[in-house]
This record gives C-alpha cells, sequence and structure tokens, in this order.
C-alpha cells in the first residue's frame, strides 16, 4: 500500500471499470457476431443451394445432351458386328467352294477379336473369287464380280469395290492362277518328193505353248472398277448419282470416309462456328 490511500482506492476502482468494459465488449462484439451470422444464415444457404442447382443442372444438360450420341455409336457398333458376323458365315460358305476346286481359301478374322471392317472386307473377297467360273479371270471379270458383290451388299458400313479389289490383288499375288492349258499340235509336215532313194518329209512345226495364267494388277482391277462404274452409273446407283468416296461425321464427334452415291454436291452453309469455304466446291 502506498503512503496515500485513496490513491490506492482509485487505482482500484480503475481496474474494475477496464476488466468491466473489456467483458462488456467482448459480450457485445459476441452478442452482434450472432446476430449477424442468424441475419446472414438464411442468405448463405439460399446461395449455397442455388450454386448446388446450377451444377446439378449442368450436369444433367450434358449427360442428356451426350446420352443420345451414346445410343447411336452403340447401336452403329452393335449394327457393324452382326454385319461381321453375317459376312464371316457368307465368307466361309465361299471358301469351302474355293478349297473344292483347289483354290487357297481366303484368311478370314473373327469378328470381334480383329477390326470388323476387315471381316467385311475378307469376307466379300472370299464371295468374289469363289463367284468367278474361272480360276484365271480377267481385270474385267473381276470388276463384275466385285459390283456384283457389293451391290448385293448396300448397307452404309459395307466394303467399297476400291476395298474388295485391294485385296483381291492381294490375293492373287499370293495364289497365282495355274498356267493356262497346252497349245494345239501343230499341222504335220509335207511330204518329200520321191528321189532317187526317197528322202523323208520335213518334220512339221512344234506346237504353239498355251498361253500363261496372267495375273491382273492392282492398278489393272482399280482401273477396271472404275470404267465399269463410269460405264454403268446405274450398276450401284439405280436411284441416281455417282458412286464417290466422302467423309461422314460420327456420332462421337470423329470422322470416316465411305463410299456411296452422291446426287448433289452443294457448299456448306455458313454458321457461327463454320468459316466459309475458302474455295468454291468444284462441280
Amino acid at each position: 500500500m502506498s503512503e496515500h490511500p485513496e490513491d490506492d482506492a482509485l487505482d482500484a476502482l480503475d481496474a474494475a471499470v477496464r476488466q468491466d468494459t473489456a467483458a462488456t465488449v467482448a459480450t457485445t462484439a459476441r452478442v452482434a457476431t450472432d446476430r449477424a451470422a442468424k441475419r446472414w444464415l438464411p442468405y448463405i444457404m439460399v446461395s449455397v443451394a442455388l450454386v448446388s442447382a446450377l451444377i446439378s443442372s449442368a450436369v444433367a444438360l450434358a449427360y442428356t445432351e451426350l446420352k443420345p450420341r451414346l445410343v447411336q455409336a452403340e447401336a452403329a457398333v452393335t449394327e457393324l458386328r452382326q454385319l461381321a458376323e453375317q459376312a464371316k458365315t457368307a465368307g466361309d460358305t465361299a471358301n469351302a467352294e474355293l478349297e473344292r476346286r483347289g483354290q487357297a481359301p481366303v484368311p478370314i478374322p473373327q469378328p470381334g477379336r480383329d477390326q470388323d471392317s476387315e471381316v467385311l472386307v475378307a469376307a466379300a473377297t472370299a464371295r468374289v473369287l469363289a463367284s468367278l467360273p474361272d480360276t484365271s479371270p480377267s481385270s474385267d471379270e473381276l470388276a463384275a464380280a466385285i459390283v456384283a458383290v457389293v451391290r448385293a451388299n448396300p448397307a452404309l458400313a459395307a466394303p467399297s469395290p476400291q476395298q474388295i479389289g485391294a485385296q483381291v490383288a492381294g490375293y492373287l499375288v499370293a495364289n497365282p492362277p495355274p498356267a493356262g492349258p497346252p497349245g494345239e499340235q501343230g499341222e504335220a509336215g509335207q511330204d518329200g518328193v520321191d528321189g532317187a532313194d526317197g528322202r523323208d518329209g520335213v518334220d512339221g512345226q512344234p506346237g504353239r505353248d498355251g498361253a500363261d495364267g496372267r495375273t491382273p494388277t492392282a492398278e489393272e482391277i482399280q482401273a477396271a472398277i472404275t470404267t465399269l462404274l463410269r460405264d454403268n452409273p446405274d450398276a450401284l446407283c439405280p436411284r441416281g448419282g455417282s458412286y464417290s468416296q466422302i467423309t461422314v461425321l460420327l456420332a462421337d464427334g470423329g470422322t470416316a470416309d465411305t463410299w456411296t452415291c452422291v446426287v448433289q454436291v452443294q457448299a456448306p452453309t455458313p454458321t457461327a462456328t463454320t468459316p466459309p469455304p475458302l474455295l468454291p466446291l468444284r462441280r
């Protein structure tokens, strides 16, 4: 204690006032915070719910737009697999005919293990070769048989004549046709004129060899196909148009090249996302 008791009392009173003031300030701040939290809590909850609803709507919209594409892609894959399985069955039958005639069969992949498109091309090749009456066909005969097989299988996923022609050419290189039949026997020589002792007649010339079995080249087969389709546009396009290669847009956003009957070609309509072509299409 100091020499002045009244000073001590004042100090004690000041300390009590400070402590009470700090407690009051803390209590007031806590009350204000609780009131602010209670006041803004509904707005915060509404904001969180709104953001959650927007996210859910975006996800639902994306799934809604994506689902039809997935369904289309699955349907296309299923259809292609069915075509491959049917082609494999027909190709095996054609290979049996080739083996019966003494020709080598065409290797046909198993659907589901390799690309289904490869199954279609190989099976079509076997059908073309089995449909030929001669084991040494010309390029024109091959072109006619190829177009006939394509005409009998008008599916969009079916192989084109050009694809089949390329594989037929490869088969003929690996399995060349046999040699042609022997040539006719040459005529006998005339008897010699009787002389003092009578000379023997001159022997006739040997017969000509038969023509060798010649394998048409891939270029010759493709040229024969082009000529056949040019001179007979109704062969694959009975409703008009020309059989041409086009690029199509797939359901997954990719592209693929295919062959089909094209009736008319026109420039695409420019849109906000599609710039106009730099050069006009050639008609």
